[in-house]
């Protein structure tokens, strides 16, 4: 299920955007301030932000331009009272996907969060922090910096990705990377494992890969 944050300050306008995402059987998290929604932004990517213009703490404007600088990925669609052509062009010249004016149909919302998860899932994208892979052109990201993985490390990041806040065990990882159930040598996949730190490390990855020991590893 996908999961949407949005920033929202007026209650009535929030709980309809909550009403909305809940009908169309996903996953919302809602935020009155800026400040917290960066934070949990950084904690954990949502696949969709639904982002008001103007906020009591800082401007949905600036909140863009901070995303935008490392997550060029993920759908951000603007709310907002103004309805001035320039805000329009503004909010779309710093990286939004789409900008919704107030006041707004539930119908009308649900189709444009509808389409742009639509385009989502035709890309296939993984990502969480500021690391992404893009599984229709077979490309790591970090930072919007292309990285080079192998193939078998490509594998296993997905992997990973697919089941961020999850342990993915060794013979899961065996059996989808390598197609077998044998674990009895482990090197290999510890090597792999040891080369995409080296890679997020190099490259300034804001996740790591944490190992559970006799099990195996997560994301976090």
């Amino acid at each position: 299920m996908a999961m949407i944050y949005y920033v929202e300050d007026d209650q009535a306008i929030g709980f309809v955007i909550e009403k909305t995402i809940n009908h169309a059987n996903l996953f919302g998290r809602g935020f009155q301030l800026g400040q917290a929604f960066l934070k949990a932004y950084k904690e954990n990517k949502p696949d969709m932000i639904l982002l008001d213009v103007m906020l009591p703490d800082m401007s949905g404007l600036d909140i863009l331009k901070t995303i935008r600088k490392e997550d060029k990925m993920t759908p951000i669609m603007m709310i907002s009272a103004l309805q001035n052509e320039m805000d329009k062009v503004i909010a779309l010249d710093l990286g939004a996907d789409d900008y919704m004016t107030k006041p707004f149909g539930i119908l009308e919302l649900t189709s444009r969060i509808q389409a742009k998860l639509r385009n989502i899932s035709d890309e296939k994208i993984y990502q969480m922090g500021n690391v992404s892979l893009n599984d229709k052109k077979h490309l790591c990201l970090i930072s919007d910096r292309e990285i080079y993985l192998t193939n078998k490390e490509y594998a296993i990041l997905k992997l990973l990705l697919k089941n961020k806040g999850e342990v993915v065990s060794k013979e899961t990882i065996f059996n989808v990377v390598w197609e077998t159930d044998f674990i009895g040598e482990t090197r290999t996949l510890d090597m792999h494992i040891k080369s995409l730190r080296n890679k997020f490390k190099e490259n300034y990855a804001i996740i790591e890969i944490v190992t559970v020991r006799g099990i195996g590893y997560h994301i976090v």
